[in-house]
């Protein structure tokens, strides 16, 4: 008697489950609408000071020359990627 309550509980419960699945909250009611949006790619230039250290040849007061380290600077154009964010 106890498998024949439990079989007809189970299927009770099934009915209920298989009822409720239908909502239309499921279904995606109620929500607005997403806007897609897709990203694009920019490039755009920037300005960097970068150092570097050359040798230079000097000369003393005799006429002997000598080597000295020392450290230029120059300015480069780098391209910088980014990603834009594009609505539809």
């Amino acid at each position: 008697m106890t498998n024949l309550k439990k079989t007809l509980v189970l299927t009770f419960l099934a009915g209920i489950f298989a009822v409720s699945g239908s909502s239309t909250v499921s279904a995606g009611y109620g929500y607005p609408p997403q806007r897609h949006c897709k990203y694009k790619q920019i490039t755009s230039y920037q300005y960097q000071t970068r150092y570097q250290t050359v040798f230079v040849t000097r000369y003393d007061h005799c006429g002997k020359p000598f080597r000295v380290k020392t450290v230029r600077s120059f300015i480069v154009k780098v391209p910088v990627t980014r990603l834009v964010k594009v609505g539809y």
